[in-house]
């Protein structure tokens, strides 16, 4: 197995494109962009705030989740305050942190408890296969295109763990998770359509019975639409607007942009370099571009720091000692320092950026 497919890899270092004509996609970190804290949306007539509000847009929005279908509901028995979705449902987790902090119900995992013995459920062996990635912890394989939708739109603290194998259910090909049901809809071409979650979000509201009834939009609320957020222009002193194409990696905020002279075009967080094996700061070029190359920090590493990964994609090499900008599919702790030096970003931006840059491209990186 490959260390793209590699499970281990995956979960040590971990434990969105939508749309781009934004500066800012909505799957990039929404509390770098600047806009409100609560949104109404007529189609239903719910409210969507604050943290809730910033996962939503994290994560994917309506393509992902759907509509609010109720307000925030707290359960008197265990505290847990927790929304309703189209696709999902939303809980405010007091203990956790950063992309843990807000989860999404296991109702996959709740679903198909009584089908365990059915085939699709039961655990296979490992296997090499193409294209898949395999999950000992519940003994399914993840591949293609649910794959890559996995990886694309948060993963393991999103989507939790595989519970069965893609299969044919309701004349679609899906796939049950811990917090979804992936569904594959060919029709959809290649757009984030042609894969949806299940409507299980709904199909919950209606089970326990939860108030869905619209109310009126509060007074002085936005409609929800995505123009209403932006990332404001600030060019920090030094910025090198001189030149037509520039990076600058801002290793306070972990935040990437990409520029043409003064004008901001796309911005990502990104995770550099930790403190024992920081990224270099100053003035760089783009010297090297490669769609894929293996990564490692040599046999001479200290014992248990050793690291050796295939296919890292989208690499653009700035400086000397292997340090580059590259794509990142075994993690996604983007916004914190997690790198050995790199700038490790999400899939869609590497490649929005590997293919933005040409080569001499200046890369600034500073505090």
């Amino acid at each position: 197995m490959t260390a793209r497919r590699s499970l281990a890899a995956l979960l040590a270092a971990a434990l969105l494109a939508l749309a781009l004509g934004a500066l800012v996609p909505d799957d990039a970190r929404a509390d770098h962009d600047v806009g409100p804290t609560e949104v109404y949306f007529p189609q239903t007539g719910h409210t969507l705030r604050d943290d809730f509000l910033d996962y939503w847009r994290h994560y994917g929005g309506l393509p992902i989740f759907g509509y609010p279908l109720t307000e925030e509901i707290t359960d008197p028995d265990d505290g847990v305050t927790r929304q309703y979705f189209e696709r999902a449902v939303f809980e405010r987790n007091p203990d956790g942190e950063g992309e843990w902090a807000v989860l999404l119900q296991r109702l996959g995992a709740e679903l198909t408890k009584q089908r365990s013995r059915a085939q699709p459920f039961r655990p296979l062996p490992e296997s090499d296969a193409p294209n898949c990635e395999y999950f000992a912890e519940t003994g399914h394989r993840l591949c293609n295109g649910f794959l890559e939708y996995w990886e694309e739109y948060g993963g393991l603290p999103v989507f939790g763990f595989p519970l069965s194998e893609e299969f044919t259910e309701d004349d679609l090909t899906v796939q049950y998770f811990e917090r979804a049901r992936f569904e594959w809809h060919p029709e959809s071409g290649d757009t984030v359509y042609k894969v949806l979650l299940g409507h299980l979000g709904r199909d919950a509201a209606g089970r326990d019975d939860v108030e869905t009834a619209a109310i009126p939009k509060p007074e002085g609320m936005d409609e929800y639409s995505p123009d209403l957020w932006y990332v404001p222009v600030y060019i920090p002193d030094g910025a090198p607007t001189y030149a037509a194409y520039w990076i600058e990696v801002d290793l306070a905020a972990q935040y990437m942009t990409a520029w043409e002279y003064d004008v901001p075009i796309l911005g990502t967080y990104v995770s550099t370099g930790t403190w024992d094996y920081p990224t270099p700061t100053g003035y760089f070029e783009v010297y090297a571009k490669l769609r894929y190359d293996d990564m490692t920090n040599g046999l001479a590493a200290p014992p248990g720091e050793y690291y050796y990964v295939e296919d890292v994609p989208h690499v653009m090499y700035f400086a000397a000692g292997g340090y580059a900008i590259h794509g990142a599919y075994w993690h996604s702790m983007f916004g914190t320092p997690y790198s050995h030096g790199c700038v490790s970003t999400p899939l869609w931006a590497a490649e929005w950026f590997y293919n933005w840059a040409p080569y001499g491209t200046l890369v600034w990186i500073h505090e």
